[in-house]
């Protein structure tokens, strides 16, 4: 697919129009339309749905659209950096990161990097941990803020901490006197879980399965946030990780430690020949610093000696 098509596409998903979307990209809308059919018919599969002179994507078509946002956040990266050593810019930091991360402890981490790259231009893409780690070895990201399993290392990594989970719930729910909640009670419970395809979500399940009970959410998420609204309105506990957690209390929720459950890591990547890889040292003292300062330092077991592995 060619750029123009990409962003024709795109526009249109964000839209409902190709008229609109058209206007968007300085194309008429005979020409956008035109562009669109050549597109299916060397795709070999509808795009759109046209009924009644609308337009709705076809589940293909949707299916596209999160490929489509990240091609053209990685061209708008190529543009920006082209620009940047054209003009002699300030230097772009790009900085993947998994969502609990970027709402917590990301802006100390940047704010520590700051002092060696004072003037650098820093974005931030949000994704999965898989996704954030492909990023890092494509070079589509400088750095990648990652949760992943314990014991995972490698070059181009700094452990920052591990990260138990935590079974968040409501302030009158009955676990919420507790010190500790027990994996077999979660079970027991109608629960809120990230998907399996999620770091979290996939030590949810290995957590219950290891009870003996079968994994079965009464609602699959994929957001954090979206989890602890649940638990907020829906009557359900969620289990998260514990940066999840710091976002709890905003909605008046209750986060207890789950006796014997797995941690998880919080990993810092960049590629070892990336041209910032003597910058990652200050940014993962920044990050540890934030994760010190936060409400739950004492259970994030922050690794005193930090180094590659």
């Amino acid at each position: 697919m060619r750029p123009r098509e990409l962003r024709l596409l795109w526009e249109v998903s964000r839209t409902g129009s190709v008229t609109a979307a058209a206007e968007r990209i300085a194309m008429t809308q005979p020409a956008a339309s035109a562009l669109l059919r050549e597109l299916e018919e060397r795709l070999g599969f509808a795009l759109f749905d046209r009924e009644k002179r609308r337009l709705t994507f076809t589940a293909k078509g949707r299916a596209l659209l999160p490929e489509i946002a990240n091609a053209l956040a990685a061209l708008d990266s190529v543009s920006r950096l082209t620009e940047s050593l054209r003009a002699d810019a300030p230097q772009r930091v790009v900085i993947g990161s998994v969502a609990p991360a970027a709402a917590t402890i990301l802006p100390g981490g940047v704010r520590q990097l700051r002092e060696s790259l004072p003037a650098a231009l820093v974005s931030v893409r949000t994704a999965m941990s898989l996704e954030i780690e492909s990023m890092v070895a494509e070079g589509r990201v400088d750095f990648g803020i990652v949760t992943r399993e314990a014991g995972s290392s490698g070059p181009g990594c700094l452990r920052l901490c591990a990260l138990p989970l935590y079974c968040v719930v409501d302030a009158a729910h009955p676990f919420a006197g507790r010190e500790a909640v027990e994996a077999g009670d979660i079970a027991r419970e109608n629960y809120v879980s990230l998907g399996r395809q999620f770091t979290v979500g996939g030590a949810t399940a290995r957590l219950l399965e290891d009870t003996g009970a079968v994994h079965a959410p009464s609602v699959e998420v994929m957001h954090y946030s979206t989890a602890c609204a649940f638990v907020r309105d829906g009557g359900c506990v969620a289990v998260l990780d514990a940066l999840c957690t710091l976002y709890a209390p905003q909605l008046g929720l209750v986060a207890k430690p789950i006796r014997n459950a797995p941690h998880l890591s919080l990993d810092l990547l960049w590629s070892p020949h990336s041209s910032l890889a003597a910058h990652a040292q200050s940014f993962a003292d920044g990050l540890i610093a934030a994760l010190g300062g936060s409400q739950l330092a004492p259970f994030f077991h922050v690794h005193p000696r930090r180094g590659g592995r």
